[in-house]
């Protein structure tokens, strides 16, 4: 999702830096084809994911960082 301004994210991985970057491009938008609508095992509620995962960004970040969800 594109918030202006050249700001990338989404429930994947957030935040997405590098936009000028064909490689990064292509992958952003492979990823945007792939998600599905999901719930996110964490927080719970809907969001975007890749099928593989079980949890958005926010709170893969949470669990990398120690928290308890």
């Amino acid at each position: 999702m594109n918030y202006g301004g050249g700001s990338y994210y989404d429930d994947n991985f957030g935040q997405w830096d590098d936009m000028d970057d064909p490689d990064v491009q292509d992958f952003y938008h492979r990823v945007q084809r792939e998600s599905v609508v999901k719930t996110c095992e964490g927080c719970k509620q809907t969001v975007r994911l890749m099928p593989q995962y079980a949890y958005c960004d926010s709170c893969a970040t949470k669990i990398e960082r120690g928290y308890d969800l």
